[in-house]
């Protein structure tokens, strides 16, 4: 994933929080797996997938969107809680051999 392939939505004035945990789950989730795949297999430690901007107050916000080496456990727990309850099983089978690479990768 490169800096030229970073997910940006323009939001207008809906609320930047109901709309991550609502509707901009069905955008943001896939883009943040790909993000995910890209930092284990090119060990990054830090990569945006998603700029989110919105209107707020009459000012133009912009929210950017990361994923982590140091959190990938927990994103990738997210993920597959998503997946499931979306129905994506396809994506909980790629998710869990990243868990597993990440296990070897971890072992000493």
């Amino acid at each position: 994933m490169k800096q030229d392939t970073i997910l940006h939505v323009y939001i207008g004035d809906d609320d930047i929080q109901v709309w991550t945990q609502g509707i901009g789950k069905e955008t943001l989730m896939p883009v943040m797996f790909e993000c995910c795949k890209t930092i284990i297999s090119e060990n990054i430690d830090k990569l945006q997938f998603a700029r989110v901007e919105a209107t707020i107050r009459g000012n133009k916000k912009a929210f950017d969107f990361f994923v982590e080496m140091e959190g990938v456990w927990d994103t990738l727990e997210k993920l597959m809680d998503w997946a499931i309850e979306e129905e994506r099983y396809e994506m909980c089978a790629e998710i869990k051999k990243l868990e597993v690479k990440l296990d070897k990768d971890n072992t000493f």
